[in-house]
């Protein structure tokens, strides 16, 4: 079993409230800030998008908190030092939301093992199709983080049931 799913099996519950912050969008200080009053507030679990130049799978709003980060000087290395101070202080698993290119830039390798130091449990890459997480998976298996799939709504059903069995 993984640390994901180990800390998901703490909370003893089928409904999870994870909601989904920018980091950096604010600063760094403000992001902290987010995740403390977020897990106070009831989450289960936060994710955290790592923001990127050009979020294709995002909408207006988090483009635009993606942008402000970015134009903050926020980057991965600075978000990775900021969630293991984070970690320090929420009991609550945390997930990065990230583009393959980011992980692909930093190295599939470094970006999990550092990920996985910093105390992140999982991670989303919504430009990843289904079928091609087996190229990340060796490194999610090796540094103990979940690779979490998405389900476009527009899936079939034997598609979600295919991903959801998996």
């Amino acid at each position: 079993m993984s640390k994901f799913e180990n800390e998901l099996k703490k909370l003893n519950t089928k409904k999870l409230f994870i909601p989904f912050i920018t980091a950096g969008d604010g600063g760094l200080e403000l992001t902290k800030e987010l995740v403390y009053a977020l897990e106070e507030s009831g989450a289960n679990a936060i994710e955290l998008g790592i923001p990127f130049s050009d979020p294709l799978a995002e909408g207006p709003i988090i483009s635009k908190a993606s942008a402000r980060a970015l134009e903050m000087g926020v980057n991965t290395e600075k978000i990775l030092t900021a969630v293991q101070d984070i970690k320090k202080h929420v009991k609550i698993p945390l997930i990065f939301m990230t583009y393959a290119n980011i992980v692909f830039g930093y190295g599939k390798d470094e970006f999990l093992k550092a990920s996985s130091a910093s105390g992140v449990s999982a991670f989303i890459i919504p430009d990843c199709p289904f079928e091609e997480r087996e190229e990340f998976l060796p490194y999610t298996k090796k540094n103990n983080i979940d690779l979490i799939s998405m389900i476009s709504p527009t899936s079939t059903k034997e598609r979600i049931e295919m991903i959801s069995k998996k």
